[in-house]
């Protein structure tokens, strides 16, 4: 059944973008700023904030839980906050473990609640051309390289892999394990710009909605958290207030408790109020096609 949600004040980096939107099939057939003419069920939008539901990391995923354990923690770290989708890894520590750890990894999702997308996580010094080639076939989205100091960072043939990586062009992560140690970032900088590598600069940090910069080099949007025409129906709604202003998303979640009204995941409302839905199992694998090769227009 086709609706129309009117009135719709989406948010988008940091301003208020005043949209109609034409649904149908659980798919956004249009975004508009001219009031839909269609003869249609329509949900007025206006006491609300719109934006897409959010992306969080996760790289400790309570797999060794019980299911009342694990059920609290989903609902917790990401239903109760407006996250549809999770970026988690798979950590090994040589090429051949690999194929293992990720069907592992999908096994041990399949009641996953949300959406995920799997990443890989090995120390600095195990990267080969080899493995970005596996990790290419494999159409792994993004590869998290621990770095322990500097001089491994150094000691690796940046040449060699950036050839490896083309076409598919997974960004490089950096996870630093002595924090206090501002070298290896500085150095880390240093050389994905040298080398022209796509990568982040600094490191992924866990249970924050991931930006539009992040979302679009590993290639979650425009697939998910990104509210356009062809995309599915996955979206926040914040009560608005007197205080409400344009802001960053960031802003915005860190208001869950008392501000975040309802959430939709993938045409399914799973929170109305304080009453949250959990649905083991909903969540799907997210298959990045090509990171880093779709620019959200601004």
């Amino acid at each position: 059944m086709a609706y129309i949600i009117e009135n719709a004040h989406v948010l988008k980096n940091g301003e208020i973008k005043d949209l109609c939107l034409l649904v149908e099939n659980n798919r956004i057939l249009s975004a508009t700023a001219a009031p839909a003419m269609y003869k249609h069920i329509r949900m007025d939008a206006d006491s609300f904030i719109m934006t897409p539901t959010h992306v969080l990391a996760d790289f400790h995923l309570p797999f060794h839980l019980s299911f009342a354990e694990k059920k609290a923690y989903y609902l917790d770290k990401f239903i109760a906050k407006g996250c549809t989708t999770i970026l988690t890894a798979v950590h090994f520590q040589r090429e051949k473990e690999m194929e293992h750890k990720f069907k592992k990894i999908r096994s041990e999702l399949t009641d996953c609640p949300v959406d995920y997308c799997i990443g890989a996580r090995i120390p600095a010094h195990k990267l080969t051309p080899g493995l970005i080639r596996k990790c290419k076939k494999e159409k792994v989205p993004v590869l998290f390289l621990e770095v322990e100091d500097a001089e491994e960072l150094v000691k690796i043939p940046w040449g060699w892999i950036r050839e490896a990586m083309f076409p598919y062009n997974s960004p490089l992560v950096p996870v630093f394990k002595n924090p206090a140690d501002t070298k290896p970032e500085r150095i880390w900088r240093e050389i994905m710009k040298r080398h022209s590598i796509p990568s982040l600069e600094r490191q992924m940090e866990e249970h924050v909605p991931l930006g539009r910069g992040v979302l679009e080099k590993v290639g979650i949007i425009p697939k998910k958290s990104y509210l356009h025409q062809g995309s599915e129906v996955s979206y926040n709604f914040y009560l608005k207030d007197r205080e409400s202003k344009p802001m960053a998303e960031t802003e915005l979640y860190l208001k869950h408790d008392t501000h975040l009204a309802v959430t939709v995941h993938n045409g399914i409302v799973i929170r109305a109020g304080k009453h949250v839905s959990y649905r083991p199992g909903a969540g799907e694998y997210v298959e990045i096609r090509m990171p880093s090769f779709y620019a959200t227009p601004s």
